[in-house]
């Protein structure tokens, strides 16, 4: 009998090839424009980040360059007062002091022109050396060239002992000045200068308007100690322009010859509200009352400043002060519970620390800017004094000078000042918006900034 054999070897038909195929192709339609768009994506991406890079560094390097603006007051080298003077000034630095007409003189340390996205501004400010002491007067352009935005640099007048060498960045004096390409790409450099004077001064919110007295009180409640206070009427417990803080809590134990342990230490603090003669004694009433808390709104710019006479005596132990070891700072407290002020558990503005005078040229002001992320209510403003050196804690501090104010270049205004038709103005102008936009690959970054230049104009 005869063996019946099967052919088991399987195909497909041309039907299943045909759809086979078709799927695969749609398949490969489909991820091949997946991705080509994540390619697209990716290379818009970093073009967008790329653009952003290039505007925000061109604008850092303009800010450091605007805000010295006018900076005309040097210490000379080999003066008769060692080069101690900081105030020999350089007219070189304005753009035309003396020009035969009073009514026409500029003493502003810039000019400008613009069309309606491109800004030329050439700004003068003085160079110095390490010390301090005056090495030049510089003349910086910024301009827009072919899409390319150029900043130059020459010199106006020099000291007769500096050599500008091939490496410096700005030319020498009756030389070329020297171009460096900062960015391409530039859509948009427009400089825009603030209306001047259209604010004022700084507005003083504490003492009040014509004001200069007030009162440190000082705060008891376990961790923080009582320490005296008295006006320069050596009245103690009494305000007035000054208040001189005496009996500091020290840390430091003598016979140890060391730190006390943690659990045991203890700071001084004083709240400081308005001048007022009242029985009250607590620091939280006090603060409580009309006129001795504040409310610092949002994105607003404030200042604490406040003057530390040197003590008089090269003896006083508070020049013993030790920076990194020994504490003082001032800063905000909520009335309510004596805490830095928090929103949402989240502490909005830590103290400010700073210095007593360490020898007779220490004294002077202290200044404090800021701004706080949210609206704060209710709160005073306090010193704390921390003592953790073996003498430091003998000695005594005066503060006098106190003010709190709303700092005006938060609010600038930049209605389009025509700067160089109003030459006599253009001292005043203490501020200058800068619009940057640079494109890269087709995708753009923006800048956006106000930068201050509170040394433009014949004073600081």
């Amino acid at each position: 009998m005869g063996k019946i054999t099967t052919d088991k070897r399987a195909g497909f038909t041309l039907m299943e090839l045909m759809v086979y195929i078709a799927i695969v192709g749609i398949v490969v339609i489909v991820a091949g424009q997946a991705f080509s768009n994540s390619t697209k994506m990716r290379v818009r991406t970093q073009s967008m980040l790329k653009a952003s890079e290039v505007a925000e560094n061109v604008a850092v390097i303009f800010k450091d360059d605007i805000a010295q603006m006018g900076a005309k007051s040097a210490m000379e080298a080999g003066s008769t007062d060692n080069g101690n003077n900081f105030g020999d000034v350089h007219t070189s630095v304005y753009m035309d002091p003396a020009p035969g007409s009073c009514s026409s003189a500029d003493f502003s340390s810039f000019r400008m022109s613009a069309s309606s996205d491109q800004s030329d501004l050439t700004i003068r400010r003085l160079r110095y050396d390490a010390n301090g002491h005056y090495q030049a007067v510089e003349e910086v352009r910024w301009y827009v060239n072919d899409g390319k935005l150029i900043r130059s640099c020459k010199l106006v007048e020099k000291d007769a002992g500096l050599t500008v060498g091939a490496d410096d960045p700005c030319g020498d004096v009756n030389g070329t000045a020297i171009e460096v390409e900062m960015a391409e790409g530039v859509e948009t450099f427009n400089i825009i200068p603030a209306r001047p004077g259209a604010l004022g001064d700084a507005i003083q919110i504490f003492p009040a308007v014509g004001e200069s007295e007030f009162r440190l009180v000082p705060r008891n409640d376990g961790t923080h100690v009582l320490l005296t206070v008295y006006n320069e009427g050596v009245a103690v417990n009494r305000g007035g322009t000054s208040q001189t803080l005496t009996g500091f809590h020290s840390n430091y134990n003598t016979s140890t010859q060391a730190v006390v342990a943690e659990s045991e230490r203890k700071v001084n603090e004083v709240i400081v509200v308005k001048n007022e003669t009242l029985s009250e004694v607590s620091w939280q009433s006090l603060c409580a009352r009309e006129g001795s808390h504040f409310t610092f709104e949002a994105g607003v710019e404030y200042e604490i400043s406040f003057e530390i006479p040197y003590p008089g005596s090269s003896s006083d132990k508070s020049m013993m002060f030790v920076p990194g070891v020994d504490h003082m700072s001032v800063g905000l407290r909520n009335v309510e519970t004596g805490d830095l002020p928090k929103v949402n558990n989240v502490v909005q503005l830590n103290d400010f620390m700073f210095f007593p005078p360490l020898d007779d040229k220490g004294g002077g002001m202290r200044s404090m800017r800021f701004t706080v992320p949210h609206t704060l209510e209710n709160v005073c403003l306090a010193f704390t004094f921390a003592c953790f050196s073996p003498l430091v804690a003998q000695g005594k501090v005066t503060i006098t000078k106190l003010k709190v104010s709303k700092v005006p270049s938060s609010s600038y205004n930049f209605d389009g000042f025509e700067s160089e038709t109003h030459k006599t103005d253009k001292q005043n102008v203490k501020a200058f918006k800068i619009v940057l936009d640079v494109k890269r690959n087709g995708e753009s970054g923006h800048v956006e900034m106000i930068v201050p230049t509170p040394s433009n104009g014949p004073t600081d």
